[in-house]
């Protein structure tokens, strides 16, 4: 988890920096590609410029991924047949609640990490 965000997170800024970026007065882009929005973020803000907004999420993962297990292992002993069976359907059913559960937690701080990126 960390290790991934640490390996994915300038790719995450950049795209978030060209998705939010506005042409200027005479219509001229701020960056013109992703290699020239790396390069520009890296001039202008340095490495740990890239990795702006990241402890948000780095802080983050550990509970969010133990949110979406424990709520998919909940969902799962909720939806087994009295039998003891689980059948595909309701193992997709566990799957996609546990899902929710991991989006109530998520969702707020990838907004918090996209305006720090943005800032």
């Amino acid at each position: 988890g960390i290790i991934g965000v640490s390996c994915v997170f300038p790719l995450d800024l950049v795209k978030t920096r060209l998705q939010n970026s506005k042409p200027g007065p005479n219509g001229e882009k701020m960056y013109s590609g992703m290699l020239d929005c790396f390069r520009k973020t890296y001039r202008a803000e340095g490495y740990f410029g890239m990795y702006r907004g990241s402890a948000v999420n780095i802080l983050l993962i550990t509970p969010e991924k133990a949110i979406k297990l424990a709520a998919n292992d909940f969902f799962r002993h909720k939806f087994t047949k009295a039998d003891g069976t689980l059948p595909v359907l309701r193992e997709m059913a566990a799957g996609g609640s546990a899902g929710m559960c991991q989006i109530v937690v998520t969702t707020p701080m990838e907004l918090l990490k996209i305006q720090l990126q943005d800032a």
